[in-house]
Protein backbone atom coordinates (compact mmCIF):
# COMPACT_ATOMS: atom_id res chain seq x y z
CA UNK A 1 0.00 0.00 0.00
CA UNK A 2 1.66 2.96 -0.79
CA UNK A 3 1.46 5.72 2.23
CA UNK A 4 3.07 9.49 1.55
CA UNK A 5 2.27 10.29 4.96
CA UNK A 6 4.34 10.04 8.32
CA UNK A 7 1.76 8.99 11.53
CA UNK A 8 1.85 10.74 15.39
CA UNK A 9 -0.18 8.26 17.67
CA UNK A 10 -1.24 9.98 20.75
CA UNK A 11 -2.69 7.78 23.22
CA UNK A 12 -1.95 7.42 26.91
CA UNK A 13 -2.38 3.21 26.52
CA UNK A 14 0.66 1.72 25.81
CA UNK A 15 -0.65 -1.08 24.17
CA UNK A 16 -2.21 0.83 21.59
CA UNK A 17 0.53 2.84 21.01
CA UNK A 18 1.98 -0.58 20.42
CA UNK A 19 -0.45 -2.02 18.10
CA UNK A 20 -1.43 0.96 16.46
CA UNK A 21 2.68 1.22 15.70
CA UNK A 22 2.80 -2.60 14.48
CA UNK A 23 -0.36 -1.97 12.49
CA UNK A 24 0.88 0.76 10.39
CA UNK A 25 4.58 -0.62 10.23
CA UNK A 26 3.20 -3.79 8.61
CA UNK A 27 1.11 -1.67 6.36
CA UNK A 28 4.17 0.05 5.22
CA UNK A 29 7.74 -0.69 6.69
CA UNK A 30 9.09 3.02 5.68
CA UNK A 31 6.92 4.70 7.29
CA UNK A 32 7.92 7.59 9.40
CA UNK A 33 6.15 6.80 13.16
CA UNK A 34 6.05 8.81 16.20
CA UNK A 35 3.92 7.73 19.45
CA UNK A 36 3.48 9.58 22.65
CA UNK A 37 1.76 8.40 25.21
CA UNK A 38 1.30 12.25 26.79
CA UNK A 39 -0.77 14.54 24.85
CA UNK A 40 1.10 17.59 26.29
CA UNK A 41 4.37 15.98 25.34
CA UNK A 42 3.30 15.40 21.52
CA UNK A 43 2.72 19.08 21.27
CA UNK A 44 5.62 19.98 22.81
CA UNK A 45 7.38 18.17 20.09
CA UNK A 46 5.47 19.73 17.42
CA UNK A 47 6.07 23.21 18.79
CA UNK A 48 9.86 22.28 18.78
CA UNK A 49 9.25 20.85 15.20
CA UNK A 50 6.80 22.81 13.43
CA UNK A 51 6.95 21.73 10.05
CA UNK A 52 7.24 18.24 10.88
CA UNK A 53 8.53 16.07 8.12
CA UNK A 54 8.22 18.63 5.25
CA UNK A 55 8.10 16.12 2.97
CA UNK A 56 5.06 14.61 3.37
CA UNK A 57 1.82 15.46 5.40
CA UNK A 58 1.25 14.07 9.32
CA UNK A 59 -1.73 12.45 10.35
CA UNK A 60 -1.90 12.70 14.01
CA UNK A 61 -4.04 9.57 15.83
CA UNK A 62 -5.61 10.84 18.48
CA UNK A 63 -6.89 9.24 21.54
CA UNK A 64 -9.50 11.57 23.21
CA UNK A 65 -10.07 9.73 26.62
CA UNK A 66 -6.41 10.42 28.20
CA UNK A 67 -5.23 11.71 31.67
CA UNK A 68 -3.76 15.54 31.99
CA UNK A 69 -4.02 16.69 28.96
CA UNK A 70 -7.03 15.17 27.32
CA UNK A 71 -7.84 15.01 23.12
CA UNK A 72 -9.89 17.96 23.63
CA UNK A 73 -7.34 20.19 24.64
CA UNK A 74 -4.59 18.92 22.97
CA UNK A 75 -6.97 20.41 19.56
CA UNK A 76 -7.43 23.25 21.84
CA UNK A 77 -3.91 23.69 22.17
CA UNK A 78 -2.89 22.70 18.23
CA UNK A 79 -5.35 24.97 16.77
CA UNK A 80 -3.44 27.79 18.99
CA UNK A 81 -0.38 27.27 16.57
CA UNK A 82 -0.13 29.30 13.42
CA UNK A 83 -2.22 27.76 10.01
CA UNK A 84 1.28 27.58 8.57
CA UNK A 85 2.18 24.81 11.44
CA UNK A 86 -1.23 23.75 11.63
CA UNK A 87 -1.12 22.93 7.78
CA UNK A 88 1.66 20.66 8.30
CA UNK A 89 -0.63 18.15 10.19
CA UNK A 90 -3.85 16.74 10.08
CA UNK A 91 -5.93 15.09 13.05
CA UNK A 92 -7.48 11.89 13.28
CA UNK A 93 -9.57 10.54 16.25
CA UNK A 94 -9.08 7.15 17.18
CA UNK A 95 -11.17 6.02 20.01
CA UNK A 96 -13.94 3.69 21.36
CA UNK A 97 -17.35 5.43 19.81
CA UNK A 98 -18.89 3.91 23.15
CA UNK A 99 -16.47 5.90 24.98
CA UNK A 100 -18.50 9.04 24.05
CA UNK A 101 -21.43 9.03 25.31
CA UNK A 102 -22.23 12.34 25.07
CA UNK A 103 -23.33 13.30 21.48
CA UNK A 104 -22.27 16.82 22.35
CA UNK A 105 -18.76 15.76 22.53
CA UNK A 106 -19.28 14.31 18.36
CA UNK A 107 -20.28 17.76 17.73
CA UNK A 108 -17.65 19.42 19.59
CA UNK A 109 -15.15 17.49 17.56
CA UNK A 110 -16.36 18.37 14.10
CA UNK A 111 -16.52 21.73 15.31
CA UNK A 112 -12.38 22.01 15.10
CA UNK A 113 -11.77 22.77 12.27
CA UNK A 114 -7.88 20.72 11.97
CA UNK A 115 -10.10 17.72 12.91
CA UNK A 116 -11.16 15.87 9.43
CA UNK A 117 -12.31 12.78 10.98
CA UNK A 118 -13.37 9.76 13.72
CA UNK A 119 -12.10 6.30 13.87
CA UNK A 120 -13.52 3.66 16.31
CA UNK A 121 -10.57 1.57 17.42
CA UNK A 122 -8.75 -0.44 16.17
CA UNK A 123 -7.35 0.72 13.21
CA UNK A 124 -7.61 -1.73 10.76
CA UNK A 125 -6.65 -2.13 6.93
CA UNK A 126 -10.03 -1.16 5.66
CA UNK A 127 -10.20 1.66 7.83
CA UNK A 128 -6.67 2.88 6.93
CA UNK A 129 -7.90 2.87 3.32
CA UNK A 130 -11.29 4.46 3.48
CA UNK A 131 -9.41 7.00 5.26
CA UNK A 132 -6.43 7.84 2.96
CA UNK A 133 -8.95 8.06 0.06
CA UNK A 134 -10.47 10.45 2.26
CA UNK A 135 -8.23 12.63 3.26
CA UNK A 136 -5.74 12.35 0.10
CA UNK A 137 -8.03 14.79 -1.74
CA UNK A 138 -7.26 17.45 1.03
CA UNK A 139 -3.88 17.47 0.45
Amino acid sequence: MDINFSFIVIDDSELDCFVTRKFLERTNESLIISTFQSAQHALETIRENPAGDNSIPTIILLDLQMPFMNGFEFVEEFEKLSAEVQKNYMIIILTILSSVNNPGDIYRIYNFGTVKSIIEKPLNKEKLISLLNYIRPAI
